[in-house]
C-alpha cells in the first residue's frame, strides 16, 4: 500500500513537472510572438495643412521627424508629437528651406530635445529660415548637410540619402533631401518637393528600389510623380500631404492618374487626416490607419479585395495586415474589387 502511494505520488509530481514545463514553454512562445508582432517601423504622416511632416519611429523608441509644415501649424504639430509620447528626436530633417516644410520646426525645436539636424543647406534668405537656423545654433544642436551616398541608423532601421548631389541644383525644390528608410526588406521613400527632373535622374542612375510606401513629391504637383519614377519604385501605398482647398490645386489630376495607373493605394491628409503606416521587416506585411475613416472599409495588404468593416472576411484580417480605406472610390482607383459577400 505504501509503495503504491509512493508510485502514485511520483507519477503526479512527474505530470506536474510536465505541465509546468509546457506552461513555461507556452509563456515563452507567447512572449516571443508578442515581441515579434510588436516590432514594426511606423511612418506617421501628420496633417499640417499645406505642408509636410512625417514622423518615422522604430519599435524600440527611436524617432526621426522629416519636415514640420508651415509655421502656423507648429503648435499643433508639437501637441501631436506630445500626444504620441515623443519627447526626443534622434534626427530632425529639413528637406529644403521652404516655409511649408520648416516653419513648424521652430516650435518643435522649442518643445523637444533633438540629437542631430539634417538639412539640405541650400542658401535661403527668408526670416523663417533664419529663425530656424538661429534656434538650432542657440540650442547647440549638431548640424549636418548629408548628400547622396550618405547613410545613418535609426534604431534597427537604416536611412539612406539618395539626393541631392553637389553642386546643388538652382531650384530649391530640387535640392530636397530624398531619404530611403530601410527596415529589413521593407522600403519607405520620402521625396520632399523634388520635380520630375530629379525623379528621372534618380531612376536613370539606378538609385531607386521597389518600395512599399511613398511620400508623393511636392504635394502631388503636376511636375512630379512621373511614370518613369513610378515604374522604378512601384509603391504599394502612396501618401500625399496637402491642405484642404489649397491655392495650388494640389494634388494634380496628372499625379493622381499616374498613381492610379500603377494601382497604388493613395491616401491624402486633406481628406483622411493623419495617416499611419506600420511596416513589418518581411517586406510584404503592413497596415494603414487613418484619422478620418470615412466609410471605414477594410482590406488586407497583398489582397485586392475590399470589405465592409463588419464583413466576416474583414474580421479575419490580422491587425498587422489591416488597411483602413476611406471609401469605395479610393479602393476602386487602386484596382481593388468589392467583396462578393458584403458588397461594400
Amino acid at each position: 500500500m505504501a509503495n503504491s502511494r509512493i508510485r502514485n505520488t511520483k507519477r503526479l509530481l512527474g505530470l506536474a513537472a510536465v505541465f509546468i514545463l509546457c506552461a513555461l514553454a507556452g509563456s515563452a512562445l507567447l512572449s516571443f510572438r508578442s515581441s515579434a508582432e510588436s516590432e514594426a517601423l511606423t511612418a506617421t504622416f501628420i496633417d499640417v495643412g499645406q505642408g509636410d511632416a512625417i514622423l518615422v519611429s522604430t519599435h524600440d523608441g527611436h524617432h526621426m521627424l522629416v519636415d514640420g509644415g508651415p509655421r502656423a501649424a507648429g503648435a499643433r504639430l508639437a501637441e501631436t508629437l506630445d500626444r504620441m509620447g515623443v519627447t526626443h528626436l534622434d534626427m530632425l530633417v529639413s528637406t529644403h528651406p521652404h516655409e511649408d516644410h520648416i516653419g513648424g520646426l521652430i516650435e518643435v525645436l522649442d518643445c523637444l530635445t533633438v540629437g542631430t539636424v539634417a538639412d539640405s543647406a541650400k542658401p535661403h534668405t527668408t526670416a523663417t529660415y533664419e529663425s530656424y537656423l538661429t534656434k538650432i545654433y542657440e540650442k547647440g544642436i549638431p548640424f549636418s548637410a548629408p548628400r547622396a551616398g550618405d547613410s545613418f541608423s535609426l534604431g534597427n532601421a537604416e536611412v539612406r540619402v539618395l539626393w541631392p548631389t553637389e553642386p546643388l541644383p538652382p531650384d530649391i525644390n530640387d535640392c530636397s533631401l530624398v531619404l530611403e528608410v530601410i527596415y529589413g526588406k521593407s522600403r519607405v521613400l520620402l521625396t520632399g518637393d523634388i520635380s520630375g527632373y530629379t525623379e528621372r535622374t534618380l531612376a536613370g542612375e539606378g538609385s531607386l528600389d521597389r518600395i512599399n510606401l511613398l511620400k508623393v513629391a511636392h504635394h502631388g504637383s503636376r511636375s512630379s510623380t512621373t511614370q518613369t519614377f513610378l515604374a522604378a519604385t512601384s509603391p504599394d501605398v502612396a501618401v500625399i500631404q496637402v491642405g484642404t482647398g489649397n491655392d495650388y490645386n494640389h494634388p494634380s489630376d496628372q499625379a493622381l492618374a499616374n498613381l492610379r495607373s500603377r494601382d497604388a493605394l493613395v491616401y491624402r491628409t486633406d481628406e483622411h487626416g493623419h495617416v499611419t503606416v506600420k511596416l513589418r521587416s518581411d517586406g510584404r506585411t503592413w497596415s494603414v490607419n487613418i484619422e478620418k475613416p470615412g466609410d471605414d472599409l477594410r482590406a488586407a495588404c497583398g489582397s485586392k479585395v475590399f470589405h465592409t468593416k463588419t464583413c466576416p472576411y474583414a474580421k479575419r484580417i490580422a491587425p498587422a495586415r489591416e488597411m483602413v480605406i476611406f471609401d469605395r472610390e479610393q479602393a476602386l482607383n487602386a484596382g481593388y474589387r468589392p467583396c462578393k459577400a458584403c458588397n461594400p
